[in-house]
């Protein structure tokens, strides 16, 4: 053989060896499924270049997520299917979705998803957009409930749960659950991560950069109110993260 043909026989071993590659990488984000647990060293670009999809789909389908990672932690990806047990169900948007194949998909109609989701555009929706889908055509559009009262928010700590959140506040775990419907599960919450909580809470676990004023702003009190329950600050000015004072 000789050098020429070679060299040309070594760049078409080339060329097909790196078809190889591109497919497998193409093929590779399938493995994701619609759900992904973060590991150590992942980023939210590494996340959506393996798994198939973009940062900003990834934003929208995980409206809860911080600026920090952490390994464990779960996210969901486009194509993610939730039964919410009421008739109706999540769907994230995949790409290629449009209303219109979600609502053949679904044996509903575009007016009846536009309806459920607040869409007016008809032909716009985004991959990673999370959507509310009727899991049977008879169903009806629920109504419109109220929103049950909350009384502040509570920022989470390492190692809260809702349950021993619930109990720091001396609020029932269901009343906790329910003023935070955001919460896909609520099982899974995490560190820096902002909770409502339910009116009936009496007492509130001092965050960093609060002060009595602040609290008292949050509660719908005053800060003399707030003395008065609290006998044990004897200096308003004199407060720590993770104090916990009653607020009712």
């Amino acid at each position: 053989m000789s050098y020429k043909k070679f060299i040309q026989f070594l760049m078409l071993a080339v060329i097909v060896l790196s078809s190889f590659a591109t497919t497998s990488s193409a093929f590779a984000w399938s493995v994701c499924g619609t759900s992904y647990i973060i590991q150590w060293g992942d980023n939210l670009s590494t996340i959506a270049n393996r798994c198939g999809t973009s940062v900003a789909a990834l934003r929208l389908a995980n409206p809860n997520l911080g600026y920090w990672l952490y390994a464990g932690q779960t996210l969901w990806l486009p194509g993610a299917f939730i039964d919410n047990g009421n008739g109706y169900a999540t769907y994230t948007v995949a790409r290629g979705d449009t209303l219109k194949s979600l609502a053949a998909r679904y044996n509903t109609t575009m007016n009846v998803l536009g309806n459920l989701n607040g869409i007016n555009n008809y032909d716009l929706i985004y991959e990673g957009q999370r959507l509310t889908v009727p899991l049977a055509s008879t169903n009806p559009a629920p109504a419109p409930q109220p929103a049950p009262a909350t009384a502040g928010t509570y920022t989470v700590q390492w190692g809260d749960t809702m349950r021993k959140i619930a109990g720091r506040m001396n609020v029932n775990v269901n009343d906790l659950i329910a003023v935070n419907p955001q919460l896909w599960n609520p099982n899974l919450i995490y560190a820096g991560q902002v909770i409502n909580l339910p009116q009936s809470a009496s007492s509130y676990t001092i965050q960093r950069g609060d002060t009595l004023k602040i609290i008292a702003a949050r509660y719908g009190t005053t800060l003399n109110d707030l003395l008065a329950l609290n006998p044990q600050i004897w200096n308003a000015d004199w407060i720590f993260a993770g104090q916990v004072i009653r607020v009712r």
